[in-house]
């Protein structure tokens, strides 16, 4: 708990920091603005780990972006599956964004909360997530870095690296098309717990069995992701459809009982979200 609370002063003190430091340069045209949007999610999935029941996801989700480049958004979770279609959880996210236009970095630094009505979602040990992404950008590729710390009943520390290359083709009817073939490696700690049996003796004699239980945490590759995103932009409106492949590395597995173990294997799956901005 301690070094979430380092992690979270940390954030806002950067968070503060660059505010500050950004208003006096903050470019005239940049303006407040509230975004709506809904997306489709064919396979709901965290570093390629899945539910049993293969889930979809359907998440509306509301937002401010400020002038000055701090925002919140609010996404509602609702996932449907052979079982049922429930509402499973809000996430609020809320950050500060910097960078991009004229300038070679840009990125967001962010902490957001999850609010389970169930725990359906295969992330739901998650209870909160406080980190920053950072990208250097150039003609030829964009190169890209997160870290963040997720609180469970543990903390686990994740970093990701990508690479990606935006390709912009205007003017296709009234809008404008944006691809942008991306590709991702993720990794983090994992945490494991171990039990086994000991003899106990007494006075050299057996005395029964004891069960030992231990912890250990672990860096690990979770997954590597490959995805070509295509935004078509016209007026208000962005259609965003983002298929991508991914392939999880490293899944726990609890020797007899499924039910405490991972599942999750190579994975296409795609979202599809409309946004509007005002």
């Amino acid at each position: 708990m301690k070094l979430l609370y380092i992690i979270v002063v940390f954030l806002f003190s950067s968070l503060s920091i660059y505010a500050q430091s950004e208003d006096s340069t903050t470019d005239a045209a940049k303006k407040t603005q509230v975004s709506v949007a809904v997306t489709f999610n064919s396979g709901l999935n965290y570093y390629g780990r899945t539910d049993s029941l293969k889930s979809k996801g359907i998440y509306p989700s509301v937002g401010i972006n400020f002038k000055n480049g701090l925002y919140i958004n609010s996404s509602f979770v609702f996932i449907n599956n052979k079982a049922a279609t429930n509402y499973a959880a809000t996430i609020v996210e809320g950050g500060y964004e910097f960078g991009g236009g004229t300038h070679k970095f840009s990125g967001n630094i962010f902490i957001n909360g999850f609010f389970y009505k169930q725990k359906t979602l295969v992330q739901s040990a998650v209870k909160a997530t406080s980190g920053i992404n950072l990208t250097w950008l150039s003609k030829a590729i964009d190169f890209n870095i997160g870290t963040d710390g997720k609180l469970s009943n543990d903390i686990d520390i994740d970093a990701s690296f990508g690479l990606d290359h935006i390709i912009r083709i205007n003017k296709v009817g009234n809008g404008i098309i944006v691809v942008d073939p991306s590709a991702y490696i993720y990794t983090g700690t994992q945490n494991f717990s171990k039990s086994y049996l000991q003899q106990k003796n007494v006075l050299f004699l057996p005395a029964g069995e004891q069960l030992i239980t231990t912890n250990s945490k672990k860096f690990n590759i979770l997954s590597y992701e490959f995805s070509m995103p295509v935004v078509y932009a016209i007026g208000k409106m962005k259609l965003i459809i983002d298929p991508a492949y991914t392939l999880p590395q490293n899944l726990i597995t609890v020797p007899g009982h499924p039910e405490q173990s991972e599942t999750g294997s190579n994975l296409f799956y795609f979202t599809t979200t409309v946004k509007f901005t005002f």
